[in-house]
């Protein structure tokens, strides 16, 4: 597959949460991967680690986890009820509960693992910017993940709910405990195609100098 642009990619990489069983390649992976660790990361640490997940009965126990605490923030009405949800709204709840009920489905969960301590940050008081720039660290990979899988034709979305079961995940696979699970990434061929995705205007959300200071026309 020949690579697309850049702005291409950033602009069609969608959460692509309907996905094939068909195998990724490892050559495809690798790429992927590839494409993550060279993201920057705090004081270049490069404190990461990529699981990835592909065995049956560890995909099965991901989803029953998963699913379990998709339908308790259902009840406790963090997630809307499909019927309380507006119609133009419902297409993206109706894929979210499709593949947590598919989640052992996918071919492949990435794990995205980072530091839970940031040595530079560990003796100033401040556990803000530990947490900050131990996700500052983690996420770009992520993003760089996400537009390569995009580049390759891989569809992917990145979920951060198995942090309601984190210890028994990181338990289950042998994470070490000086690591948290950054990102859950189910991965897989899209069943739907790529397309442009909708956001607001830049400049609705531009501040220039102050906080709700509009920047004069030029």
């Amino acid at each position: 597959m020949s690579d697309i642009g850049l702005f291409e990619a950033i602009y069609s990489t969608r959460s692509m949460r309907r996905l094939k069983p068909d195998p990724i390649p490892r050559e495809v992976l690798d790429q992927i991967i590839t494409a993550g660790v060279h993201a920057p990361s705090g004081s270049n640490f490069q404190n990461w680690g990529f699981v990835i997940v592909e065995a049956a009965d560890d995909k099965r126990f991901i989803r029953d986890q998963y699913l379990k605490y998709y339908r308790e923030m259902e009840r406790l009405g963090s997630i809307p009820r499909m019927a309380d949800i507006p119609p133009d709204r419902r297409r993206l709840f109706e894929a979210a509960i499709h593949l947590a009920e598919h989640m052992d489905e996918v071919p492949v969960i990435m794990l995205a693992c980072t530091g839970t301590d940031f040595p530079t940050y560990a003796d100033a008081n401040n556990p803000r910017s530990i947490t900050a720039t131990l996700h500052a660290s983690i996420y770009p990979a992520v993003q760089n993940i996400l537009l390569a899988a995009r580049a390759l034709g891989v569809g992917a979305t990145l979920t951060t709910l198995h942090y309601f079961f984190e210890e028994e995940l990181k338990q289950r696979l042998h994470i070490p405990t000086d690591k948290e699970i950054a990102g859950l990434i189910p991965m897989g061929y899209p069943h739907g195609r790529f397309g442009p995705t909708t956001r607001g205007p830049a400049s609705d959300v531009t501040h220039w100098g102050r906080w709700g200071e509009v920047g004069q026309e030029v």
